[in-house]
């Protein structure tokens, strides 16, 4: 199959709403916000109406363009808040209006907050987002057999040290890998997947790691540790022609000519195509100790590094 990869940039732009349209944005989380007094803050979706926010409804075609068609990721700014409450609101009202958001775990929550609890490791089951651990290069939606098409990271406040994003386009791994035919031809079969963190019940199901979407543009689907753990709870230990296919994926994934690092600041909110684009970040130190859960009235300067994350489907 021939792909064209030349849309591939190392470089990820950073966009701002204009002033009609953050002001379209913020009329829409004031009234999401006297909607939703009595309920989690991301139970009910925020809405506009197209004819009254039209400056705000053609950006937010222009992002779910760019990102479909074009670079398949970018970095929004302007979202810098002083209070949490205020973050986790604009975060979910510009989220759920540019797409329909899915569930992220077992208690049905479509917002995640992504802060180190202090916990057990990934090794031992704990979620990613729920670490300060770095370097397992993934997309998001390995977790759902279903793809995500659109991941939002936010970033409320960053770590002391570290905590530094790559990313990395897909088609460009897709392009080195193009030297090794035996590996790609491994990649495009199927493989063991966890349902993990999604529901009570564990699940596994199967997917490959490399496919093509109908205009031919490579997508895929990894995080070799929820891969690993997933063959040996099926009890189908990884054959070493997968083994040896995973050992050239990551080490396409290591080389710096596919990535691409960025230091998100407060108020920065990285856009991606998910099954287009992976993403890891770099260990990283706080501030202060660990915890469990935050506030809602805990000021943003006063955190460790803090993220929410939204998955969404187009509308």
């Amino acid at each position: 199959m021939s792909i064209n990869v030349s849309h591939f940039r190392q470089e990820v732009s950073k966009v701002r709403l204009s002033k009609a349209a953050f002001n379209e944005l913020q009329s829409a989380k004031a009234k999401f916000e006297l909607d939703a007094q009595t309920h989690r803050f991301d139970a009910t979706s925020a809405y506009i109406d197209p004819i009254h926010s039209q400056a705000l409804s053609s950006e937010l075609r222009h992002i779910r363009n760019t990102i479909d068609h074009e670079s398949h990721a970018l970095i929004l700014e302007g979202f810098k808040t002083d209070d949490l409450a205020g973050f986790k609101s604009l975060v979910w009202t510009f989220g759920s209006l540019l797409g329909a958001p899915m569930v992220q775990n077992h208690l049905g929550h479509k917002v995640i907050e992504v802060y180190d609890r202090g916990g057990m490791s990934i090794e031992e089951g704990t979620r990613y987002h729920q670490t300060r651990q770095g370097a397992y290069v993934h997309n998001d939606g390995v977790s759902d057999p279903l793809p995500i098409d659109y991941l939002i990271l936010a970033c409320g406040q960053k770590a002391r040290l570290g905590g530094e994003s790559i990313l990395i386009d897909a088609s460009a791994v897709y392009a080195e890998l193009m030297a090794f035919p035996e590996v790609l031809e491994e990649l495009k079969c199927d493989f063991y997947f966890e349902n993990r963190g999604m529901s009570e019940e564990e699940q596994l199901f199967k997917a490959p790691i490399l496919s093509f979407s109908d205009e031919g543009v490579p997508l895929i689907r990894y995080f070799r540790v929820y891969i690993e753990s997933a063959h040996l709870k099926a009890g189908v230990p990884l054959t070493l022609a997968q083994t040896q296919a995973l050992d050239f994926l990551d080490t396409v994934l290591d080389q710096s000519s596919v990535q691409y690092r960025v230091l998100l600041e407060p108020g920065q909110v990285l856009i991606s195509a998910d099954n287009k684009f992976l993403h890891t970040r770099t260990h990283f130190i706080d501030i202060n100790a660990p915890h469990a859960e935050i506030n809602d009235a805990t000021p943003l300067n006063d955190l460790n590094r803090y993220m929410l994350r939204m998955w969404l489907r187009k509308k």
